[in-house]
């Protein structure tokens, strides 16, 4: 590792300091320290070395359209293609800060794999990437090709514009059914394949019980999930008891067979959640148990950690109780039949279950109310809906809609999820929190003025709590931008992530809150299962308990959430993926588009089907000046003024599979008139 790596945060150090974080011998460093300091890339004050204001360090992003961001902790630094050097997507690096921002030095690489396709031509044989990498990459092998394979390579050492290779594993070939989503999971480095221990042991495992379980016999369990859903961890029932509801929320007991340091366990906390791609699901667990054993699959007897919750007529949770059980599902039921029902369109199986849907829908509603009362925020996002041919083809791609079912269900997850943190934290046991910090102001003022310039009226401002988020919210629903506005106050949130340390979560208003009811396909709901059973089930090995969790969970958290910020973006690159298949054959096709983000390279614009591009500022007609406070674009001579949700008319002139990247250019470069929108639309009773 460089010294200078040690100075990335912004942190200073003394000489002494330096020794014991180095073990470097105190000469050697004096002039490794005086070097930095006369490139002026460290300055000295006092007896503190520190990384001089003109640089930063940080891992580099590169997009797909060339240009690249250093990602910081406060405002990320935006880098031309041009600055870029030689460095690659994720290396850490060490750029000048200026005008221009520019890569002085690549501190280390951190691309360790690459996918590449076999290309040969006549006698020649050449190894291009799946993402733009700059270098020519050489694979060091006697291996005779075809032309068209598929190879995961391991990038050995790097000699100028030179990168040379070692090959892991052939993939198969560009033409096998499903091989376009495969290259990206390897790319991600995402654990694709279980090991042969886990699958056997997942072949043989037998649960692991040592108190008692309840057989639940007295209530109507149902699950509500996708049709196509296969790794159902949650059931649920509803029964009035005179002036109060008694909510069961049962979840699938992943604990009592996956246990610590077992070879499924190992596998599970490599990946620490599963991936739901556009035709796959990689699952955390091998598929003999997210699909069969723990999943709650309809008249089977399964084992349970369940959450009884017994509420008054208001919603509110007057008593609760947390224990091992037996449970047996009476019916399996989907979101489409349920939201059918729901909005008086079809009936449901009997006038048992219709009366419980409808009980249900009435608790959602006022426990949804109360979220909203406290200033829990009820952001909605672009989800896609592929529709593919047994090839993986897209045959027809449209937005997902959320209805009342989905709704529901999550109600009950996030009122079980907080009455189980609550438990924990008031009992002062560790626990896993899932914790949502709040935002700077800076950036929700940024975003407020970019609001009213889109016309939206919003009243003078001294302080923003997330009820004012939530008013403006509500002020947009139904706007042709309202997802444009919610995805512009999503980005200037704070990430969601997992701690040892509770500080609640901003975006539900919830002040404790961790995640419960998804151990099938999320490691922190698998922990907190077990810490569970540690603590209020089997109690006997308590206080040695308590040492081996309190030392773990901060490292499983920060692992999991890594995790979960590196699914998230192999999700997005999917949709890219299918998105641009889907668009291949539009080429030179117009279209009514909406912009939805303005950066220096350009307009990022979104179709009435939701897909996104980017119409390059270098394909406008005039020079544009760029102004990153108001992200605007300004014409120099024609002084053409483009802002984010400005109504544009685009044609699609290129669509590049490879690189993910769907290229519009602006029909006609002229100021659109915004009508101002002013007015209050009042919830559906759902989010």
């Amino acid at each position: 590792m460089k010294l200078i790596t040690l100075f990335q945060n912004g942190t200073s150090y003394t000489f002494d300091e330096l020794l014991e974080q180095t073990h470097l011998d105190p000469k050697t460093l004096s002039s490794q320290l005086d070097l930095l300091v006369s490139e002026k890339k460290l300055v000295k004050k006092e007896a503190l070395y520190a990384l001089r204001t003109t640089y930063a360090i940080g891992l580099l992003d590169i997009k797909n359209q060339g240009f690249g961001f250093l990602l910081q902790k406060e405002e990320d630094l935006y880098i031309y293609e041009e600055d870029l050097g030689f460095a690659l997507d994720g290396d850490l690096v060490l750029v000048h800060v200026g005008r221009r921002n520019k890569i002085v030095e690549v501190l280390e690489h951190n691309t360790l794999e690459l996918v590449v396709h076999v290309k040969k031509i006549n006698t020649q044989v050449l190894f291009l990437p799946i993402k733009p990498l700059r270098l020519k990459i050489e694979v060091e092998t006697q291996q005779t090709f075809l032309g068209g394979e598929v190879l995961l390579v391991r990038l050995e050492k790097y000699e100028g514009k030179t990168v040379y290779s070692t090959i892991i594993k052939s993939l198969g070939f560009e033409t096998d059914p499903g091989m376009d989503i495969l290259e990206l999971v390897y790319q991600a480095n995402w654990p694709y394949e279980f090991s042969k221990e886990a699958i056997d042991e997942a072949e043989s495992v037998n649960p692991v019980d040592i108190a008692p379980r309840r057989e639940v016999t007295d209530e109507l369990i149902v699950t509500i999930d996708g049709t196509d859903a296969k790794d159902l961890d949650d059931a649920v029932a509803l029964k009035k008891e005179d002036d109060t509801y008694k909510l069961s929320v049962h979840i699938a007991d992943v604990s009592a067979y996956v246990t610590t340091d077992s070879f499924i366990d190992r596998d599970a906390i490599q990946r620490t959640t599963s991936v739901y791609l556009a035709d796959r699901v990689i699952p955390m667990l091998p598929r003999k148990l997210s699909n069969d054993l723990c999943s709650l699959n309809a008249g089977t007897r399964k084992k349970c950690l369940s959450v009884t919750m017994w509420l008054d007529l208001d919603a509110n949770v007057i008593d609760h109780k947390i224990e091992q059980t037996w449970i047996t599902v009476d019916k399996r039921l989907n979101y489409d039949e349920v939201n059918l029902f729901l909005d008086g369109e079809t009936t449901l199986y009997t006038k048992e279950i219709e009366q419980m849907i409808t009980d249900m829908a009435y608790i959602s509603d006022i426990l949804e109310e109360k979220r909203r009362a406290r200033g829990a925020l009820e952001f909605k996002s672009l989800e896609f809906k592929y529709e593919t041919d047994d090839l993986g083809n897209i045959i027809d791609i449209h937005p997902y809609v959320s209805g009342r079912g989905q709704k529901l269900i999550e109600s009950f997850m996030v009122l079980a999820n907080e009455t189980v943190s609550m438990h924990l934290s008031s009992m002062e046991l560790p626990c896993i929190y899932r914790i949502h910090d709040k935002p700077t102001e800076e950036k929700l003022m940024n975003v407020m003025n970019m609001l009213k310039e889109m016309g939206i009226k919003i009243p003078k401002l001294h302080h923003i709590t997330p009820k004012t988020l939530q008013n403006i919210l509500d002020k947009v629903e139904g706007h042709p931008l309202e997802i444009v506005i919610h995805t512009m106050l999503l980005r200037a949130m704070q990430k969601a992530e997992y701690s040892g340390k509770n500080i609640g979560h901003y975006g539900l208003a919830s002040t404790f809150y961790s995640h419960f009811t998804s151990p099938i396909r999320r490691y922190p709901d698998l922990l907190l299962h077990r810490l569970i059973r540690a603590f209020l089930i089997e109690t006997d090995n308590f206080d040695q308990n308590y040492r081996y969790y309190e030392s773990v969970i901060v490292t499983i958290a920060e692992k999991c959430s890594m995790m979960e910020r590196k699914a998230d973006e192999l999700e997005r690159e999917t949709d890219k993926l299918k998105t641009t298949q889907f668009m291949a054959n539009k080429k030179n096709q117009v279209f009514d588009a909406m912009i939805s983000n303005i950066t220096k390279a350009g307009i990022f614009i979104r179709l009435e089907n939701g897909i996104e591009g980017l119409a390059p500022v270098r394909l406008m007609k005039d020079y544009y000046y760029f102004d990153d406070v108001h992200l605007t674009l300004k014409g120099k001579n024609n002084k053409n003024t483009y802002s984010i949700g400005n109504p544009i008319r685009v044609k699609l002139i290129d669509c590049d599979v490879v690189l993910r990247q769907l290229t519009f250019t602006v029909l006609e470069e002229k100021n659109y008139e915004r009508k101002d929108f002013n007015r209050n639309t009042k919830q559906k009773g759902k989010a």
